[in-house]
Protein backbone atom coordinates (compact mmCIF):
# COMPACT_ATOMS: atom_id res chain seq x y z
CA UNK A 1 0.00 0.00 0.00
CA UNK A 2 3.01 2.07 0.74
CA UNK A 3 4.30 2.01 -2.90
CA UNK A 4 0.65 3.28 -4.45
CA UNK A 5 0.48 5.96 -1.88
CA UNK A 6 4.55 6.96 -3.15
CA UNK A 7 2.48 7.01 -6.82
CA UNK A 8 -0.72 9.34 -5.97
CA UNK A 9 1.19 11.71 -3.57
CA UNK A 10 1.98 14.26 -6.61
CA UNK A 11 -1.53 14.28 -7.28
CA UNK A 12 -2.72 15.15 -4.19
CA UNK A 13 0.10 17.65 -3.92
CA UNK A 14 -1.08 19.41 -7.33
CA UNK A 15 -4.90 18.95 -6.08
CA UNK A 16 -4.01 20.99 -3.02
CA UNK A 17 -1.65 23.78 -5.19
CA UNK A 18 -4.89 24.11 -7.17
CA UNK A 19 -7.75 24.21 -4.83
CA UNK A 20 -5.37 26.96 -3.14
CA UNK A 21 -4.98 28.95 -6.25
CA UNK A 22 -8.17 28.62 -7.10
CA UNK A 23 -9.13 30.52 -3.38
CA UNK A 24 -7.08 33.33 -4.34
CA UNK A 25 -8.63 33.95 -8.08
CA UNK A 26 -9.33 37.53 -8.01
CA UNK A 27 -12.47 39.03 -8.82
CA UNK A 28 -13.24 39.92 -12.58
CA UNK A 29 -14.44 43.28 -13.48
CA UNK A 30 -16.49 43.82 -15.83
CA UNK A 31 -18.08 46.82 -17.42
CA UNK A 32 -21.96 47.13 -18.18
CA UNK A 33 -22.00 50.74 -19.80
CA UNK A 34 -23.62 52.11 -16.54
CA UNK A 35 -21.41 50.96 -13.82
CA UNK A 36 -18.90 48.50 -13.49
CA UNK A 37 -18.61 45.58 -10.90
CA UNK A 38 -15.84 43.38 -9.65
CA UNK A 39 -17.79 39.17 -10.15
CA UNK A 40 -16.20 37.54 -7.21
CA UNK A 41 -15.58 33.90 -7.51
CA UNK A 42 -19.16 32.15 -6.89
CA UNK A 43 -20.92 34.19 -8.94
CA UNK A 44 -22.74 33.48 -12.01
CA UNK A 45 -23.97 36.22 -14.31
CA UNK A 46 -26.62 35.92 -16.63
CA UNK A 47 -26.98 37.76 -19.53
CA UNK A 48 -28.07 41.50 -19.08
CA UNK A 49 -31.99 41.47 -20.75
CA UNK A 50 -34.41 44.25 -20.96
CA UNK A 51 -38.26 44.01 -19.18
CA UNK A 52 -40.28 46.99 -20.78
CA UNK A 53 -37.66 49.81 -20.32
CA UNK A 54 -35.75 48.81 -17.50
CA UNK A 55 -32.06 47.23 -18.13
CA UNK A 56 -31.80 44.21 -15.35
CA UNK A 57 -28.35 41.93 -14.39
CA UNK A 58 -28.61 39.24 -12.70
CA UNK A 59 -25.98 37.38 -10.72
CA UNK A 60 -26.22 34.21 -8.58
CA UNK A 61 -24.42 32.64 -5.88
CA UNK A 62 -25.83 28.83 -5.56
CA UNK A 63 -23.43 28.21 -3.05
CA UNK A 64 -23.94 31.07 -0.86
CA UNK A 65 -27.66 31.10 -1.37
CA UNK A 66 -27.64 34.83 -2.88
CA UNK A 67 -29.18 36.79 -5.95
CA UNK A 68 -28.60 40.19 -6.72
CA UNK A 69 -30.53 42.04 -9.44
CA UNK A 70 -29.59 45.20 -10.73
CA UNK A 71 -31.70 47.23 -12.65
CA UNK A 72 -31.40 50.68 -14.48
CA UNK A 73 -34.06 52.52 -15.89
CA UNK A 74 -35.85 55.62 -16.67
CA UNK A 75 -39.40 57.00 -15.50
CA UNK A 76 -41.85 59.25 -17.69
CA UNK A 77 -40.33 62.42 -15.53
CA UNK A 78 -37.42 62.93 -13.21
CA UNK A 79 -36.84 59.98 -11.50
CA UNK A 80 -38.34 59.19 -7.83
CA UNK A 81 -36.26 56.39 -5.82
CA UNK A 82 -39.88 56.04 -4.09
CA UNK A 83 -42.07 55.14 -6.39
CA UNK A 84 -39.36 52.44 -8.04
CA UNK A 85 -39.09 51.29 -4.64
CA UNK A 86 -42.66 50.93 -4.02
CA UNK A 87 -43.14 49.28 -7.10
CA UNK A 88 -40.53 46.59 -6.06
CA UNK A 89 -41.85 46.34 -2.76
CA UNK A 90 -44.93 45.56 -4.15
CA UNK A 91 -43.88 43.53 -6.51
CA UNK A 92 -41.47 41.05 -4.00
CA UNK A 93 -44.47 40.66 -1.19
CA UNK A 94 -42.45 42.45 1.35
CA UNK A 95 -44.52 44.26 3.69
CA UNK A 96 -41.70 46.47 5.32
CA UNK A 97 -42.42 49.48 4.12
CA UNK A 98 -40.20 51.63 2.39
CA UNK A 99 -37.81 54.29 3.99
CA UNK A 100 -35.61 56.93 3.22
CA UNK A 101 -32.02 57.14 4.26
CA UNK A 102 -29.16 58.94 3.20
CA UNK A 103 -30.86 60.02 -0.47
CA UNK A 104 -31.76 56.27 -1.28
CA UNK A 105 -34.80 54.72 -0.83
CA UNK A 106 -35.03 50.86 0.73
CA UNK A 107 -36.74 48.14 2.11
CA UNK A 108 -36.15 44.83 3.58
CA UNK A 109 -38.21 41.96 4.82
CA UNK A 110 -39.35 38.54 3.90
CA UNK A 111 -41.09 38.39 0.44
CA UNK A 112 -43.95 36.28 -0.55
CA UNK A 113 -41.89 32.77 -0.15
CA UNK A 114 -40.68 33.76 3.36
CA UNK A 115 -36.72 34.73 1.46
CA UNK A 116 -35.00 37.52 3.36
CA UNK A 117 -35.21 40.60 0.36
CA UNK A 118 -33.43 43.58 -0.03
CA UNK A 119 -33.55 46.60 -2.05
CA UNK A 120 -31.93 49.87 -2.04
CA UNK A 121 -32.98 52.45 -4.96
CA UNK A 122 -30.52 55.78 -6.08
CA UNK A 123 -31.16 58.19 -8.74
CA UNK A 124 -29.07 60.49 -11.27
CA UNK A 125 -31.58 63.21 -12.01
CA UNK A 126 -29.04 65.07 -14.00
CA UNK A 127 -28.97 62.10 -16.64
CA UNK A 128 -32.92 60.62 -15.79
CA UNK A 129 -31.73 57.02 -14.55
CA UNK A 130 -32.87 55.15 -11.60
CA UNK A 131 -30.42 52.15 -10.12
CA UNK A 132 -32.34 49.39 -8.44
CA UNK A 133 -30.23 46.83 -6.54
CA UNK A 134 -32.22 44.02 -5.44
CA UNK A 135 -31.25 40.91 -3.28
CA UNK A 136 -32.75 37.60 -2.58
CA UNK A 137 -31.17 35.41 0.29
CA UNK A 138 -27.72 35.82 1.59
CA UNK A 139 -26.91 38.96 2.58
CA UNK A 140 -23.09 38.58 3.24
CA UNK A 141 -22.11 37.64 0.00
CA UNK A 142 -24.46 40.19 -1.75
CA UNK A 143 -23.02 43.03 0.49
CA UNK A 144 -19.54 41.77 -0.62
CA UNK A 145 -20.40 41.86 -4.71
CA UNK A 146 -21.53 45.13 -4.42
CA UNK A 147 -18.66 46.34 -2.57
CA UNK A 148 -17.35 46.46 -6.43
CA UNK A 149 -19.44 48.75 -7.63
CA UNK A 150 -18.39 52.14 -9.10
CA UNK A 151 -19.40 54.01 -11.72
CA UNK A 152 -17.10 56.88 -13.50
CA UNK A 153 -20.42 57.67 -15.79
CA UNK A 154 -23.36 58.36 -13.36
CA UNK A 155 -21.68 58.03 -9.80
CA UNK A 156 -24.90 59.57 -8.19
CA UNK A 157 -26.16 56.02 -8.92
CA UNK A 158 -24.14 53.96 -6.87
CA UNK A 159 -26.31 52.91 -3.63
CA UNK A 160 -23.26 54.06 -1.05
Amino acid sequence: MIPLFREIRPFFRLLGALLFLSAAIPASAQDFGWFELDIPPGWQVEEPRRLGGTWVLSLRNAEAGSQVSILVGKTAGPPDAADVAGLLRAATGVREPARRLNGRWLFAGKDVQGVDTACVVSTDRKAGLYLAVLRSGGAAPAESLLAGLRSKKYPALLPR
